[in-house]
């Protein structure tokens, strides 16, 4: 019964211990199919790769090559069901390198990371903070923090965590079942549907928030700006504090049960939806409103520059 319960047991683990010399301020491939990854940085000039193979993994390999460098598991011909192709590794990389990740059922841990992140995972959950800037395309959870840098999430969906300090953070998902921003001087894009019985919840302290729906959310809104303007564009309008500075916007929209609260303490608030038209003026004497193209990027959208394009990032 054991063999039939656990995909692979400690027994059938082989270890996996790989070190190599590398560029320090080099790039770094990673690629994995299956198991875990926990990616972290070092002030080392290397690459070290711990952790246990299952018995369908043939090699975990580290190569380098000039700048680029790579850890790579490679299974079996023929080899990839069940867990047997998977590996649980623990990777240390210079922490200023420049990092691609691809995964497709393998989770991902995130620390002590100085350089740029890019990163594909088809079906695992992504965890942990970075000091560069982060892209990631994601199906599942995503909780990533950022201190200085950009934060770029596309995917289909699932439960999402920004937390930024000093750095913007755009988001392009299909749904949203659970949502939660926080930022200390960072503005928030995002475009995404909000799932039947899904929460959305956003704080910033000094940072505007621009939400642009799928469609009309069918959900209780709460929004309250400190000093900071608030538009809507599919509800009623927000109303001024009576006492002091400030506006707040609270209604229900629609019948269904999700949720969204947002509060700001120095920021703009924009609410839109997709197919919205108006306050095309407002938009182009402003710059930030209804009407206005959204910021979160098309799929193959021409973008200028190094900036995020909506191909698979790696």
């Amino acid at each position: 019964m054991g063999t039939v319960l656990i995909p692979w047991t400690l027994a059938e683990a082989k270890p996996v211990h790989e070190q190599l010399a590398v560029d320090p301020q080099g790039s770094v491939e990673i690629v994995d199919v299956a198991g875990s990854v926990a990616l972290s940085g070092w002030d080392r000039p290397e690459i070290e790769v711990t952790g246990t193979a299952a018995d369908e993994v043939d090699r975990v390999e580290v190569t380098t090559s000039g700048s680029r460098s790579a850890v790579r598991v490679i299974s079996r011909d023929g080899s990839g069901h069940g867990g047997r192709n998977e590996a649980r590794l623990t990777i240390h990389v210079p922490n200023k390198s420049a990092v691609t990740v691809s995964l497709v059922s393998a989770d991902l841990t995130l620390g002590s990371l100085q350089g740029n992140v890019r990163l594909q995972t088809v079906s695992g959950d992504v965890t942990g903070a970075v000091g560069g800037d982060l892209r990631a395309a994601t199906v599942k959870v995503t909780e990533v923090k950022t201190v200085s840098g950009t934060i770029h999430v596309s995917g289909s969906g699932g439960e999402v965590e920004i937390t930024t300090i000093s750095g913007d953070a755009t988001l392009d998902i299909e749904s949203i079942t659970r949502g939660r921003f926080k930022s200390v001087s960072g503005d928030l894009t995002a475009g995404f549907a909000l799932a039947e019985d899904g929460r959305f919840e956003a704080e910033s302290v000094s940072g505007d928030l621009q939400l642009k729906f799928a469609g009309t959310p069918a959900a209780d809104i709460d929004v309250q700006s400190l000093s900071g303007s608030i538009t809507n564009c599919f509800g009623p309008k927000p109303k001024e504090a009576q006492y002091g500075p400030g506006s707040r916007l609270m209604f229900k929209s629609g019948d269904g049960n999700a949720h969204v609260q947002i509060e700001t303490k120095s920021g703009n608030v924009n609410l839109c939806t997709r197919d919205s038209q108006s306050k095309r003026s407002a938009a182009a004497a402003t710059g930030f409103g209804c009407g206005r193209s959204p910021a979160f990027y098309q799929v193959d959208a021409p973008v200028h520059g190094d900036r995020l394009r909506r191909f698979p990032l790696i």
